[in-house]
């Protein structure tokens, strides 16, 4: 009897052993199939992510929030996926289902909330009546693209291409930075760096900073941040000096900053229009927000300002031609210039700062030189095309200024490779044929991108392009206009429209002028500014003052040659805060990288029901 027992409890006791071990074996099985189906709806988040990129990309020189604008137009909510297959090779994963929402919409940013539903084996609609998936997960991500001033502005020498301080006397009194290599060349330059802030509020009579950035990493806010930073190495810096150059200062292999592209001034002509912008002389206004967009209105602007009567600038204004300006200005703004800008002469300010930068890099500082001259003059100039400063017409200026531009270490055609830079084709390693080898540099195509029939069925091509038709850009395509340019040269800065009142509003002399050398000289030594093209900064000066550019430079080549005692960057604090900066509503914009707002797993699929689109 005793073995009959322990008989039938053992065999209780396998058939729940048994029972127990399919119940696992179901659990693990349901385990593995719940992460297979996370694994399908993450894929369809970032299906989602390059859907919404393309849209951006493919209006972003016109309008970089156009294209996103475009897909909400007929409603808030759009399914641009349902029962996409995820494949692996020629084997089914499973299948994902994405909707999208516009959750938030300002004039500066748009938020978006990405449905993704990943399913195993396939998506409701594509499975028999009755049957239901094996497996899903929903995830949503809530995601922003915003617009704002570029961070190009947050250095008072900013190159998109090799940078370098070929000089003992050369001062970057503000942050430098290079989106290819940083050369120092052995020489004695200094550069004194600058802490940058998140934000700065302005009370009505004090300024306040926030948001230090703490880039060196040693837990201080002690005004010793910012420096030198490149997208590639930084080298033969040795012999240089200031806070900037110090090893903690030192930023290489940086991601590369993206420049504004001015190819499309529609956004800010648009703005300037809004705003009331205006350039005055002797109390004439002769730029009423945009200059040449009225039949029979004059294209290009000519400008000299004295003390007795300054330019005044309120806003930023649009020249749909080339820009000359020269003297003394007054006011707050800037001009963008749909050609070239020319500075024959020195520009200064009728009531510039007392001093061009803070007594030091601390916070209190810079919030007390903010304070002091949160309302004195501000000047942009904007160049879709190139500044040419000086007298470019000098046989001198033709011959230093050309033999820095024709030099094989500043090149600027449009063949630079993947990357936008030159002299990079051999990757980080140095070794050609190896596999960070930058191969499309140099190799004698444009390769850029062209809008496709996908593009078309989403709605994302601009009025006036078509299927086909390059996309401003992406590639090698580094101004952002969809046509290849070759290198920049000499020809590329002279000015074909003659000097004369039917060619230039502004204040041209009536009788016009015989010659632009006799308007320009080779000691413009003072440039109250905020210098923008992503084109060439040509610049020779020469004679016993100290040369400045007091505000900023940003350039994609710069061909600056000084025969000066020294040549001084002052990064303008105005520029500081982002888009809260006092300088911000002047600026150049571009989009801000994506900005994830949140991120969750859902408990219910809201994708369940979705139509193909």
């Amino acid at each position: 009897m005793s073995v009959l027992l322990a008989s039938i409890c053992l065999l209780g006791l396998l058939a729940v052993a048994t029972r127990n071990s399919v119940v696992e074996v179901r659990d693990a099985r349901r385990g593995l199939e719940d992460v297979r189906a996370q694994f399908v709806a993450e894929a369809g988040l970032e299906r989602a992510m390059a859907f919404l990129t393309q849209a951006v990309d493919n209006t972003s020189v016109s309008d970089p929030l156009g294209g996103l604008s475009t897909l909400f137009a007929g409603s808030t909510t759009l399914t641009p996926f349902v029962g996409e297959p995820l494949m692996d090779g020629t084997r089914r994963v499973g299948a994902y289902s994405i909707a999208l929402t516009r959750v938030d919409n300002t004039p500066a940013s748009i938020s978006i909330a990405i449905t993704a539903t990943g399913y195993l084996p396939d998506a409701p609609s594509a499975l028999p009546a009755g049957r239901s998936p094996e497996a899903w997960c929903a995830l949503r991500r809530t995601v922003r693209y915003e617009i704002a001033p570029s961070q190009v502005f947050d250095y008072s020498y900013f190159i998109n291409n090799w940078g370098w301080f070929y000089g003992d006397t050369i001062h970057g009194n503000g942050n430098v930075r290079s989106n290819g290599q940083f050369d120092g060349g052995g020489y004695a330059a200094s550069i004194t760096g600058q802490p940058l802030y998140d934000q700065v509020a302005w009370s009505g009579s004090a300024a306040t900073l926030s948001g230090y950035r703490d880039d060196n990493a040693d837990g201080l806010s002690n005004g010793l941040d910012g420096g030198t930073f490149s997208s590639w190495d930084i080298v033969n810096a040795q012999n240089m000096n200031g806070q900037g150059v110090q090893a903690s200062n030192q930023h290489d292999f940086q991601p590369t900053v993206p420049m504004p592209n001015l190819t499309d001034l529609g956004q800010y002509e648009s703005a300037a229009v809004a705003a009331g912008a205006s350039i005055t002389v002797g109390g004439v206004t002769v730029v009423n927000g945009v200059l040449g967009d009225d039949a029979g209105e004059k294209q290009n602007l000519y400008l000299v300002g004295t003390d007795a009567s300054p330019i005044v600038i309120s806003g930023a204004v649009v020249v749909r031609g080339n820009v000359i300006l020269s003297g003394v200005v007054t006011g707050q703004g800037a001009v963008y210039s749909g050609g070239n800008v020319y500075c024959p002469k020195s520009v200064t300010y009728k009531n510039a700062p007392a001093a061009p930068r803070p007594t030091d890099n601390t916070q209190a500082a810079t919030e007390a030189w903010l304070t002091s001259n949160w309302n004195k003059d501000f000047l942009g100039l904007f160049a879709r095309e190139n500044i040419v400063v000086g007298d470019y017409t000098h046989a001198w200026w033709q011959y230093y200024v050309g033999l820095w531009m024709g030099d094989a270490l500043n090149q600027s055609a449009e063949d630079a490779g993947a990357d936008g830079m030159p002299n990079t084709r051999n990757g980080r390693d140095g070794i050609l044929g190896t596999a960070d080898d930058d191969v499309l540099e140099g190799d004698g195509v444009f390769t850029i991108e062209h809008y496709t029939e996908a593009d078309a069925a989403a709605g994302s091509i601009p009025a006036g392009k078509s299927v086909g038709d390059p996309i401003p850009g992406p590639g090698e395509d580094i101004d952002g206009d969809g046509v290849y340019d070759a290198s920049t040269s000499l020809s590329n800065v002279n000015l074909t429209v003659p000097l004369n009142t039917a060619n230039w509003a502004g204040n041209m002399p009536a009788a016009g002028i015989s010659s632009y050398g006799s308007i320009a000289s080779l000691y413009a030594n003072r440039m109250d500014a905020v210098f923008y093209t992503n084109h060439s900064f040509c610049w020779l000066v020469l004679g016993s003052t100290p040369a400045k550019v007091n505000g900023a430079l940003v350039s994609r080549n710069e061909n600056i040659i000084y025969g000066t005692p020294s040549l001084e960057f002052n990064h303008d604090a105005r520029l500081l805060g982002g888009a809260s900066g006092k300088a911000a509503p002047w600026l150049p914009r571009e989009l801000m990288p994506v900005r994830t707002l949140s991120w969750k797993k859902l408990d219910v699929d809201p994708n369940r029901y979705a139509g193909a689109p």
